[in-house]
């Protein structure tokens, strides 16, 4: 692609992203310096549009960026965003959060990433792959319920509401946290198979003969939370943000997306992406809700090791380079906010 046309390609993608409105030659001549007569964007743009870059909605209008123009630009000709410093002190606050629970930081970056993106926030859990188990707790609440918490050698904690029995006794709970942290204590939670779950579940029913449908409930509770398709979760923020986008006015199309969007199953497969920041534009997703849609995630660490991911959800008119700026800051931040809630952990 020739320079001028590369140049006509930005102006396009850039119009169309702050306007939402199908760009006209004579919009670029008046908004941006390209140094050229209306004519000849005018064929530039008729060039870029049989070459699949750009589209033209209505025979009337001006044109908007295809999927594969949107790519190009994505992939050529996109600026770094700067964060201003009141978003800067917007983000920072989740390192300030002072909690043991993960579920307390991540429901707050979900929604700070909304409020600063003006699109859908989407944070997953940090695997507790990056660190050991050290044990495994079961505490009675109150009737049938039992929290169950499980720490790693890092000081990660999380938590769980089990409903179980009402003849559980405290001491049943006792041996089996100290059963539980014995068989699992050390292990990485990706060692934690199906295969050795179902293994420790039939030593525990030999091993507790005589109390065992009570205990084989118990289990069977504490088990299903550590099997690999019970691990990790998907927070929301701002799924409102999708109604406020012109693309998003089809009762029909939204109705799908919001849909999808209750589908956590569904989100933690979108999010199992590879490091760094990646991003899937319209079309290159898969599922046909999203085809309207861009997403753009990034990794994020917990002690060195890559944890979870935070991403973006918006119309294929996103405003990429703030977006990437916006969650590589979050990434950050989430890293020292875990990082202060280990310390702390620790002292």
């Amino acid at each position: 692609m020739s320079d001028r046309k590369q140049k006509v390609l930005k102006a396009v993608v850039s119009e169309y992203i702050n306007t939402a409105e199908p760009v006209g030659s004579r919009t670029l001549v008046r908004r941006h310096k390209l140094g050229v007569s209306t004519a000849t964007i005018r064929n530039e743009m008729a060039d870029l549009e049989e070459m699949g870059f750009l589209e033209q909605p209505h025979v009337s209008a001006g044109r908007v960026p295809s999927d594969r123009g949107y790519r190009f630009y994505v992939d050529n000709l996109m600026d770094q965003d700067q964060l201003t410093s009141s978003e800067r002190r917007l983000l920072n606050q989740l390192a300030e959060i002072r909690a043991q629970e993960a579920d307390t930081v991540l429901v707050a970056a979900s929604r700070l990433l909304s409020q600063v993106s003006n699109y859908v926030g989407l944070v997953t859990s940090p695997s507790l792959n990056a660190g050991r188990l050290a044990s495994v707790k079961l505490i009675h609440l109150e009737q049938r319920l039992t929290l169950a918490l499980l720490f790693t050698e890092n000081g990660r904690m999380e938590s769980r509401v089990l409903v179980l029995p009402p003849e559980i006794e405290p001491a049943d709970l006792e041996g089996l946290s100290t059963y539980f942290t014995h068989r699992l204590a050390g292990r990485r939670l990706e060692e934690v198979t199906s295969e050795l779950l179902d293994q420790i579940y039939a030593e525990l029913l030999d091993d507790f003969r005589q109390s065992r449908e009570l205990l084989a409930e118990i289990a069977r509770s504490v088990l299903s939370w550590l099997r690999p398709s019970g691990r990790g979760k998907v927070y929301l923020g701002g799924t409102h943000n999708i109604l406020k986008q012109p693309e998003f006015q089809d009762i029909d199309k939204v109705r799908h997306l919001l849909v999808l969007l209750e589908e956590e199953p569904l989100l933690r497969q979108l999010l199992q992406r590879e490091p760094g920041i990646m991003i899937t534009i319209g079309r290159e997703n898969e599922l046909e809700a999203m085809q309207d849609c861009t997403v753009i995630s990034a990794t994020y660490t917990v002690q060195g090791q890559p944890a979870g991911t935070v991403a973006v959800l918006g119309p294929t008119r996103m405003d990429y380079s703030h977006v990437i700026s916006v969650l590589q800051y979050m990434a950050s931040c989430l890293e020292e906010a875990f990082s202060t809630q280990h310390s702390g952990s620790s002292s």
